[in-house]
């Protein structure tokens, strides 16, 4: 194992930091607008949201649409610096445990009311309230209060990743959700309405069907080169994508299979653009399983699985062999040497463990190209050391289900493992807590040396200690074998030659919709 140490920011620099204002290069008229102005896009993908209400922003599925309504209190540059969004200033209390930000002036909600810090105290209390969805990324929110343009949150704790996750909270209209709060705060009137200041307004919802906005030209960014309108179409097949692409009738295809990427590549009317991933593809194994309790048996796995054949036949090339727990540019990261596949060596830890002939039980979601691939290659490997294998194709909510009880949590499921915004405490916290079994820890992981470490990095006022505590709670996880670490899967667009380079957003699993320009 070695220890990946990038920059690390002084508890100085963040405690005092105050930033101003920065032009995001947005602005700009594109050269492709028709006669009367309209340059709309269609964009072709598989991404179905259950609600376009912000409080489930935490669903990457509802995010990739919410992220065209809303906008964001901070954002992360593609390097993973912190940026003004609403809030263009910030600064923490000496100890870390409240947190003042300045709102700015000049962004108004589409409803025409002007946007202040008492919404951005609703939108914090609403979250609250609410609980689950994103209120899950400030736990730590213990109330607020309002002065004028600035707001100051008060924390149940030192909390230096709080800053952070406030790039994954968007801000409402209290005025106008005051008036549908009813008895859920909201919550059914926001999942097909809309309450935002972004960069888009809702033109119409159709559900599993499509969704479309139109520009908001009075956003603060003033950005002239985003399309006047964007139509998403939900394409739950990927050929059919690829085949729309082909014909015209989508501009841009998220998802377009592996195989097919090379002819678009070799096409001159086509831009294949691979992004980044904030996902870490792994394979989480039942600590308490009967059988994958053992280490052995987990060893066993980690040996058997092909990183390379995955490479190959799920990812098309696409994407990296995965090198640790987390995404590759996060800080404090600890790296772990490719597993080199090894049947022999695996069927002996099989044998000595007595567990040949056993069954395993698999998961993973068929409606994801990567992971169907995975889940047939992983059947494979598991026949070859000796395992009898019982295969539950699963939606992602039924996997939460599942996981739930020890009984029912599969014996090794396949799937990816995403960071919210790019701070390693929490994603930790939040996959290999001992607190998170049943819920987000999908290995149902528990080691007490490592909540300590976890607790005591989340509490640090001190980033260096902190980042301390994190590295060795990750040597220690990666010891206790709980998964398979396979591949850093990259995000890859098709489009043609009207939409610009898109940029890469940190908090954004796909691609941030509000940052989407035409070329010049």
């Amino acid at each position: 194992m070695m220890k990946t140490l990038l920059k690390r920011t002084s508890v100085a620099a963040i405690i005092a930091a105050t930033m101003a204002f920065a032009s995001y290069g947005l602005s700009g008229t594109s050269a492709f607008a028709a006669s009367d102005g309209n340059t709309a896009v269609v964009i072709g993908a598989r991404i179905v949201p259950e609600t376009i209400d912000p409080a489930h922003a935490s669903n990457a599925n509802n995010d990739f649409y919410i992220a065209a309504l809303y906008d964001r209190l901070v954002r992360f540059s593609p390097e993973g610096k912190l940026e003004p969004a609403l809030a263009t200033e910030w600064k923490y209390a000496a100890d870390a445990k409240s947190l003042t930000l300045t709102i700015r002036g000049d962004a108004v909600f589409h409803s025409g009311n002007k946007l202040t810090a008492k919404d951005v105290a609703y939108s914090l209390d609403r979250l609250a309230a609410i609980g689950a969805g994103s209120g899950g990324l400030i736990a730590d929110y213990d109330g607020s209060d309002v002065s004028g343009d600035q707001i100051t949150i008060r924390l149940k704790r030192p909390n230096l990743n709080f800053l952070g996750a406030l790039s994954t909270i968007y801000v409402v209209d209290s005025q106008v959700v005051a008036q549908q709060e009813g008895s859920d705060h909201g919550q059914r009137w926001l999942s097909t309405n809309e309450a935002g200041s972004g960069a888009y307004t809702l033109k119409g919802y159709n559900a599993n069907q499509q969704v479309q906005f139109a520009r908001f030209d009075k956003h603060w960014s003033k950005a002239e080169a985003r399309p006047t309108e964007l139509t998403i179409r939900i394409i739950t097949e990927a050929s059919a994508i690829r085949d729309e692409l082909r014909a015209g009738g989508i501009d841009l295809g998220v998802g377009v299979p592996a195989i097919d990427l090379q002819a678009f590549e070799s096409d001159a009317n086509f831009t294949v653009q691979s992004l980044p991933s904030t996902r870490v593809t792994i394979g989480a194994m039942n600590m308490q399983g009967k059988v994958t309790s053992d280490p052995r048996v987990r060893e066993a796995i980690q040996l058997a699985y092909d990183q390379k054949g995955h490479m190959k036949a799920a990812l098309g090339g696409y994407g990296q062999i995965a090198t640790s727990l987390v995404p590759a540019a996060m800080a404090c990261r600890v790296t772990i040497e490719p597993y080199a596949p090894d049947l022999e060596r695996a069927k002996k830890l099989v044998t000595e463990a007595g567990a040949a002939g056993a069954t395993l039980r698999i998961a993973y979601q068929p409606v994801i190209p990567e992971q169907r691939v995975a889940g047939t290659l992983l059947e494979a490997n598991l026949r070859q050391i000796g395992f009898n294998v019982e295969v539950t194709p699963v939606t992602f909510s039924q996997y939460l289900g599942l996981i739930k009880s020890a009984d029912t949590t599969p014996d090794v499921a396949i799937l990816w493992d995403l960071a919210p915004y790019p701070s390693i405490g929490p994603m930790l916290a939040r996959t290999w807590g001992g607190d998170r079994v049943g819920v987000s820890n999908f290995a149902r992981y528990a080691n007490a040396e490592v909540d300590k470490l976890l607790a005591d990095g989340l509490s640090q006022t001190d980033p260096d200690k902190a980042c301390k505590d994190y590295e060795q709670a990750q040597e220690q996880i990666i010891k206790d074998r709980p998964a398979i670490v396979i591949a850093y899967p990259a995000v890859v667009q098709v489009y043609d030659k009207r939409i610009a380079a898109i940029p890469y957003s940190p908090v954004a699993p796909t691609f941030d919709l509000s940052l989407l320009t035409l070329a010049k």
